[in-house]
Protein backbone atom coordinates (compact mmCIF):
# COMPACT_ATOMS: atom_id res chain seq x y z
CA UNK A 1 0.00 0.00 0.00
CA UNK A 2 2.70 2.41 -0.03
CA UNK A 3 3.23 4.75 -2.34
CA UNK A 4 -0.94 5.33 -2.60
CA UNK A 5 -2.17 8.61 -2.02
CA UNK A 6 -4.82 8.74 0.35
CA UNK A 7 -8.08 9.53 -0.62
CA UNK A 8 -10.89 10.49 1.87
CA UNK A 9 -14.60 10.67 1.18
CA UNK A 10 -17.01 13.06 3.10
CA UNK A 11 -20.49 11.93 2.37
CA UNK A 12 -23.48 10.83 5.15
CA UNK A 13 -26.34 13.48 4.87
CA UNK A 14 -27.43 13.15 0.93
CA UNK A 15 -30.93 14.84 -0.41
CA UNK A 16 -33.57 11.84 -1.30
CA UNK A 17 -32.31 11.76 -4.87
CA UNK A 18 -29.19 9.47 -3.56
CA UNK A 19 -30.96 8.09 -0.43
CA UNK A 20 -34.02 6.50 -0.95
CA UNK A 21 -35.63 3.16 -1.07
CA UNK A 22 -34.20 2.33 -4.56
CA UNK A 23 -30.85 3.83 -4.46
CA UNK A 24 -28.61 4.68 -1.23
CA UNK A 25 -25.52 7.01 -0.84
CA UNK A 26 -23.70 4.49 -0.21
CA UNK A 27 -23.58 3.37 -3.66
CA UNK A 28 -22.25 6.51 -4.76
CA UNK A 29 -19.29 5.86 -1.70
CA UNK A 30 -18.76 2.50 -3.11
CA UNK A 31 -18.08 3.66 -6.97
CA UNK A 32 -16.00 6.37 -6.70
CA UNK A 33 -13.92 3.81 -3.98
CA UNK A 34 -14.08 1.16 -7.06
CA UNK A 35 -12.92 3.28 -9.40
CA UNK A 36 -10.08 5.40 -7.71
CA UNK A 37 -8.60 2.18 -5.85
CA UNK A 38 -8.68 0.10 -9.19
CA UNK A 39 -6.20 2.56 -11.26
CA UNK A 40 -3.88 1.28 -8.06
CA UNK A 41 -3.05 4.83 -7.46
CA UNK A 42 -5.22 5.91 -4.82
CA UNK A 43 -6.43 4.33 -0.97
CA UNK A 44 -9.95 5.27 0.04
CA UNK A 45 -11.54 5.78 2.73
CA UNK A 46 -15.18 7.19 4.19
CA UNK A 47 -16.29 8.80 6.70
CA UNK A 48 -20.28 9.16 6.92
CA UNK A 49 -20.70 11.91 9.12
CA UNK A 50 -18.13 14.38 8.95
CA UNK A 51 -19.56 17.25 11.18
CA UNK A 52 -17.35 17.97 13.48
CA UNK A 53 -14.27 16.08 11.79
CA UNK A 54 -10.93 17.77 12.60
CA UNK A 55 -7.71 18.68 11.18
CA UNK A 56 -6.02 15.31 13.42
CA UNK A 57 -8.03 13.12 10.96
CA UNK A 58 -8.39 15.52 7.66
CA UNK A 59 -4.58 16.00 7.60
CA UNK A 60 -3.99 12.61 7.17
CA UNK A 61 -4.80 12.85 3.69
CA UNK A 62 -4.18 14.16 0.34
CA UNK A 63 -7.73 15.12 -1.18
CA UNK A 64 -10.81 15.31 0.53
CA UNK A 65 -14.03 14.07 -2.32
CA UNK A 66 -17.26 15.64 -0.70
CA UNK A 67 -19.91 13.72 -1.06
CA UNK A 68 -22.14 15.41 1.42
CA UNK A 69 -24.66 17.86 0.53
CA UNK A 70 -26.39 18.07 4.25
CA UNK A 71 -29.74 18.17 3.36
CA UNK A 72 -33.07 15.88 2.52
CA UNK A 73 -33.96 18.23 -0.26
CA UNK A 74 -33.19 20.87 -2.32
CA UNK A 75 -36.13 23.05 -0.85
CA UNK A 76 -34.73 22.91 2.60
CA UNK A 77 -31.80 24.65 3.97
CA UNK A 78 -28.18 22.56 4.47
CA UNK A 79 -26.42 21.60 7.49
CA UNK A 80 -22.94 22.47 7.44
CA UNK A 81 -19.83 20.41 8.35
CA UNK A 82 -19.56 23.24 11.44
CA UNK A 83 -16.42 25.79 11.98
CA UNK A 84 -13.72 23.09 12.74
CA UNK A 85 -14.14 21.33 9.68
CA UNK A 86 -14.56 24.63 7.55
CA UNK A 87 -11.05 25.58 8.87
CA UNK A 88 -9.24 22.08 8.43
CA UNK A 89 -10.72 21.74 4.98
CA UNK A 90 -9.88 25.33 4.02
CA UNK A 91 -6.06 25.08 5.41
CA UNK A 92 -5.58 21.64 4.04
CA UNK A 93 -6.18 22.88 0.75
CA UNK A 94 -4.80 26.32 0.84
CA UNK A 95 -1.99 26.33 3.40
CA UNK A 96 -0.58 22.68 3.17
CA UNK A 97 -0.96 22.65 -0.90
CA UNK A 98 -3.42 19.66 -0.92
CA UNK A 99 -6.09 18.65 -2.62
CA UNK A 100 -10.45 19.21 -2.66
CA UNK A 101 -13.08 17.50 -4.87
CA UNK A 102 -16.75 18.69 -5.16
CA UNK A 103 -18.04 16.00 -6.65
CA UNK A 104 -22.09 16.35 -8.18
CA UNK A 105 -24.52 18.20 -5.67
CA UNK A 106 -21.90 18.82 -3.43
CA UNK A 107 -21.26 21.74 -5.29
CA UNK A 108 -24.22 23.61 -4.41
CA UNK A 109 -24.72 26.25 -1.84
CA UNK A 110 -26.42 28.95 -0.96
CA UNK A 111 -25.90 31.91 1.17
CA UNK A 112 -27.83 31.42 4.30
CA UNK A 113 -26.79 27.78 4.53
CA UNK A 114 -23.75 28.66 7.05
CA UNK A 115 -20.83 27.56 4.60
CA UNK A 116 -17.70 30.07 4.75
CA UNK A 117 -18.03 32.12 1.13
CA UNK A 118 -14.23 30.59 1.31
CA UNK A 119 -15.42 27.70 -0.28
CA UNK A 120 -17.03 29.27 -3.19
CA UNK A 121 -13.43 31.21 -3.91
CA UNK A 122 -12.10 27.54 -3.14
CA UNK A 123 -13.78 26.03 -6.09
CA UNK A 124 -13.82 28.64 -7.95
CA UNK A 125 -17.56 29.46 -8.96
CA UNK A 126 -20.80 29.79 -7.01
CA UNK A 127 -23.87 27.25 -7.60
CA UNK A 128 -26.95 28.52 -6.55
CA UNK A 129 -30.72 29.61 -7.30
CA UNK A 130 -29.93 32.85 -7.70
CA UNK A 131 -27.17 32.31 -10.32
CA UNK A 132 -29.56 30.09 -12.14
CA UNK A 133 -28.39 27.15 -10.94
CA UNK A 134 -31.01 24.36 -12.58
CA UNK A 135 -31.23 20.71 -14.22
CA UNK A 136 -31.51 20.59 -17.56
CA UNK A 137 -34.66 18.42 -18.87
CA UNK A 138 -33.93 14.64 -18.32
CA UNK A 139 -32.54 12.57 -20.44
CA UNK A 140 -29.32 12.13 -23.07
CA UNK A 141 -27.31 14.96 -22.86
CA UNK A 142 -23.88 15.61 -24.81
CA UNK A 143 -21.24 16.82 -23.36
CA UNK A 144 -17.94 18.94 -24.88
CA UNK A 145 -13.98 18.28 -23.79
CA UNK A 146 -13.19 22.39 -24.22
CA UNK A 147 -9.87 23.04 -26.14
CA UNK A 148 -6.81 23.07 -25.53
CA UNK A 149 -6.80 19.96 -23.03
CA UNK A 150 -5.91 20.55 -19.69
CA UNK A 151 -3.94 17.06 -19.02
CA UNK A 152 -6.51 15.73 -16.87
CA UNK A 153 -9.27 15.19 -20.10
CA UNK A 154 -5.95 15.04 -22.59
CA UNK A 155 -6.73 11.68 -25.12
CA UNK A 156 -10.75 11.97 -23.90
CA UNK A 157 -13.60 12.11 -26.83
CA UNK A 158 -14.22 15.46 -28.29
CA UNK A 159 -17.62 15.01 -27.47
CA UNK A 160 -19.71 12.30 -25.49
CA UNK A 161 -22.85 11.69 -23.81
CA UNK A 162 -24.26 10.46 -20.68
CA UNK A 163 -28.11 9.65 -20.45
CA UNK A 164 -30.24 9.92 -17.26
CA UNK A 165 -27.69 11.91 -14.78
CA UNK A 166 -28.23 15.05 -13.52
CA UNK A 167 -26.99 17.87 -15.63
CA UNK A 168 -26.60 21.50 -13.67
CA UNK A 169 -26.12 24.26 -15.50
CA UNK A 170 -26.39 27.98 -14.22
CA UNK A 171 -23.36 28.08 -12.73
CA UNK A 172 -21.31 31.31 -11.88
CA UNK A 173 -17.74 30.95 -12.65
CA UNK A 174 -14.86 32.85 -10.47
CA UNK A 175 -12.04 34.36 -12.39
CA UNK A 176 -9.11 31.90 -12.72
CA UNK A 177 -11.12 29.09 -12.70
CA UNK A 178 -10.34 26.61 -15.84
CA UNK A 179 -13.24 24.13 -17.85
CA UNK A 180 -12.29 21.38 -18.52
CA UNK A 181 -15.86 19.85 -19.24
CA UNK A 182 -19.34 21.67 -20.87
CA UNK A 183 -22.81 21.02 -21.95
CA UNK A 184 -24.93 23.64 -24.38
CA UNK A 185 -27.56 24.62 -22.33
CA UNK A 186 -30.32 25.11 -25.48
CA UNK A 187 -33.49 26.53 -24.94
CA UNK A 188 -34.98 24.23 -27.41
CA UNK A 189 -34.53 21.19 -24.86
CA UNK A 190 -36.31 23.35 -22.10
CA UNK A 191 -39.62 24.20 -24.30
CA UNK A 192 -39.74 20.73 -25.52
CA UNK A 193 -39.95 18.75 -21.86
CA UNK A 194 -43.03 17.34 -21.12
CA UNK A 195 -42.64 18.97 -17.80
CA UNK A 196 -39.67 21.80 -16.46
CA UNK A 197 -38.78 22.93 -13.76
CA UNK A 198 -39.17 19.65 -11.95
CA UNK A 199 -41.36 20.24 -8.54
CA UNK A 200 -38.55 18.78 -6.53
CA UNK A 201 -35.64 21.16 -7.73
CA UNK A 202 -36.03 25.42 -7.27
CA UNK A 203 -35.40 27.37 -9.68
CA UNK A 204 -35.71 31.24 -10.33
CA UNK A 205 -37.51 31.70 -13.63
CA UNK A 206 -36.91 35.18 -14.69
CA UNK A 207 -40.24 37.63 -16.12
CA UNK A 208 -39.35 36.72 -19.55
CA UNK A 209 -39.60 33.20 -18.72
CA UNK A 210 -37.20 30.67 -19.52
CA UNK A 211 -35.26 32.30 -22.37
CA UNK A 212 -34.06 34.77 -19.37
CA UNK A 213 -32.05 32.15 -17.60
CA UNK A 214 -28.38 33.32 -17.03
CA UNK A 215 -26.50 31.37 -20.15
CA UNK A 216 -28.79 30.09 -21.67
CA UNK A 217 -27.90 28.87 -25.36
CA UNK A 218 -24.61 28.97 -24.21
CA UNK A 219 -22.30 26.19 -23.01
CA UNK A 220 -22.16 25.84 -19.37
CA UNK A 221 -19.24 24.29 -16.86
CA UNK A 222 -19.63 20.67 -15.93
CA UNK A 223 -16.30 20.11 -14.72
CA UNK A 224 -13.44 22.92 -14.18
CA UNK A 225 -10.43 23.17 -11.98
CA UNK A 226 -9.24 26.36 -9.75
CA UNK A 227 -5.91 27.11 -7.69
CA UNK A 228 -6.39 27.84 -4.07
CA UNK A 229 -3.35 29.31 -2.14
CA UNK A 230 -0.60 25.95 -2.45
CA UNK A 231 -3.26 23.92 -3.18
CA UNK A 232 -6.15 22.93 -5.80
CA UNK A 233 -9.72 22.05 -6.48
CA UNK A 234 -11.72 19.90 -8.82
CA UNK A 235 -15.63 19.80 -9.33
CA UNK A 236 -17.52 17.46 -11.40
CA UNK A 237 -20.99 17.97 -10.98
CA UNK A 238 -22.23 14.92 -13.19
CA UNK A 239 -22.31 11.47 -11.62
CA UNK A 240 -25.86 10.96 -10.56
CA UNK A 241 -25.82 7.24 -11.42
CA UNK A 242 -24.14 4.59 -12.38
CA UNK A 243 -24.92 5.17 -15.91
CA UNK A 244 -22.28 7.95 -15.86
CA UNK A 245 -19.56 5.60 -14.07
CA UNK A 246 -19.75 3.11 -17.33
CA UNK A 247 -18.95 5.53 -19.57
CA UNK A 248 -14.70 5.34 -20.94
CA UNK A 249 -14.58 9.11 -20.64
CA UNK A 250 -15.54 9.61 -16.95
CA UNK A 251 -13.59 6.49 -15.94
CA UNK A 252 -9.98 8.16 -17.57
CA UNK A 253 -11.23 11.43 -16.54
CA UNK A 254 -12.51 11.54 -12.57
CA UNK A 255 -9.44 9.96 -11.42
CA UNK A 256 -7.08 12.03 -13.29
CA UNK A 257 -8.87 15.09 -11.71
CA UNK A 258 -8.58 13.69 -8.76
CA UNK A 259 -5.15 12.86 -8.94
CA UNK A 260 -4.60 16.10 -9.81
CA UNK A 261 -5.87 17.62 -6.99
CA UNK A 262 -3.99 15.78 -4.69
CA UNK A 263 -0.59 16.23 -6.40
CA UNK A 264 -0.89 19.59 -9.13
CA UNK A 265 0.35 16.06 -11.54
CA UNK A 266 -1.58 13.91 -13.45
CA UNK A 267 -0.07 10.21 -14.13
CA UNK A 268 -3.01 8.30 -15.08
CA UNK A 269 -3.71 7.29 -18.90
CA UNK A 270 -6.81 5.68 -18.53
CA UNK A 271 -7.75 2.04 -18.72
CA UNK A 272 -6.26 -0.49 -21.64
CA UNK A 273 -9.08 -2.84 -22.73
CA UNK A 274 -6.61 -4.04 -25.52
CA UNK A 275 -6.38 -7.75 -26.10
CA UNK A 276 -7.68 -10.03 -23.27
CA UNK A 277 -7.96 -7.65 -20.73
CA UNK A 278 -11.13 -6.60 -22.80
CA UNK A 279 -12.77 -9.49 -20.02
CA UNK A 280 -12.17 -7.20 -17.37
CA UNK A 281 -15.22 -5.98 -15.70
CA UNK A 282 -16.00 -2.17 -14.83
CA UNK A 283 -13.56 0.11 -14.13
CA UNK A 284 -11.31 -1.71 -16.30
CA UNK A 285 -8.46 -0.64 -15.00
CA UNK A 286 -7.40 -4.11 -12.51
CA UNK A 287 -4.87 -1.69 -10.38
CA UNK A 288 -2.64 -1.18 -13.83
CA UNK A 289 -3.33 2.30 -14.71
Amino acid sequence: MTGLLPVLILSGHMTREHDNESRSFRQHNQWLTTLLEDTGRFRVRVIEDPRGLGAEIIDKYDVVIVVFEGRDGYHEKAVGFGAETDAALLRLVHDDGKGIVWFHGSAAQEDDWGYPEAYNVMRGAKLSVPTGLRPRPWGEAQLHTVEPRHEITEGISQTWTVTGDDILTGVQLYDGSEVLLTVFDDLESYENAPMWPMSHYPVAIPPEGIAGLPGMNTHQPIAWINEYGAGRSFTITIGHDIDTFRRIEFIKMFPRGVEWAATGKVSLNGPDRRGERRFLPWPYYNREG
